[in-house]
């Protein structure tokens, strides 16, 4: 932790905003999953 901190704070901003920007675009695309697979079982379900 001390060697991060010792950096500039421009390369630890990058590297903490691609951190998040990537955490960012997990939740997303777990999101969209989670509503297709909410859809398909509806589907499924409503033929049934």
């Amino acid at each position: 932790m001390q060697n991060f901190l010792q950096r500039d704070l421009g390369s630890s901003m990058l590297s903490i905003a691609i951190i998040l920007g990537w955490l960012g675009l997990f939740f997303v695309f777990l999101r969209v999953v989670t509503i297709a697979i909410k859809r398909i079982l509806e589907a499924v379900f409503k033929k049934s």
